[in-house]
């Protein structure tokens, strides 16, 4: 338990760094309030799953996840940087490069299909109907017998 208590600070200081560093830069907008959504129901579908395997939650897995969680703010929080140092040098080189925020934009949207991918194999196990499209979106993968292929 103290493992996990460790392991919420520290995805809660780091966190809540991403969260200003992103609105001072400015790299804070609709996208990430979505992927946050998306980072809180894929733990929150992967904890369910968890109770409902044989020997119930397992805190290990549990602290995996939110260490896992926590490594997509360190990753966000380079691209900003990453960003922010683009910005810096090509200004100062008097190039007008405009990348905006693109780039955390985009690592956005890749972990936005990581973690829907990660949610509707979530509710995939625990049978709830999960329409076609959806699973195409995600793009999961139906082997020739109809199931779906999971890694």
């Amino acid at each position: 338990m103290y493992k996990l208590m460790q392991a919420l600070e520290a995805k809660t200081f780091i966190g809540s760094l991403v969260v200003i560093i992103a609105y001072i830069s400015e790299s804070m907008h609709e996208v990430f309030v979505i992927l946050a959504a998306f980072m809180v129901l894929d733990y929150i579908t992967g904890f369910v799953c968890g109770l409902t395997k044989e020997g119930g939650f397992s805190y290990k897995k549990g602290i995996t996840g939110a260490l896992k969680k926590l490594s997509y703010l360190v990753l966000i929080l380079i691209t900003i940087l990453i960003e922010f140092l683009i910005n810096y040098l090509t200004s100062d080189a008097g190039l007008n490069i405009p990348i905006g925020n693109s780039i955390t934009l985009a690592v956005y949207i890749y972990l936005i299909g990581t973690e829907g991918l990660s949610i509707i194999q979530n509710l995939i196990i625990l049978g709830i109907p999960v329409p076609p499209f959806m699973i195409k979106l995600f793009g999961l993968i139906k082997d020739q017998s109809g199931n779906i292929i999971r890694k």
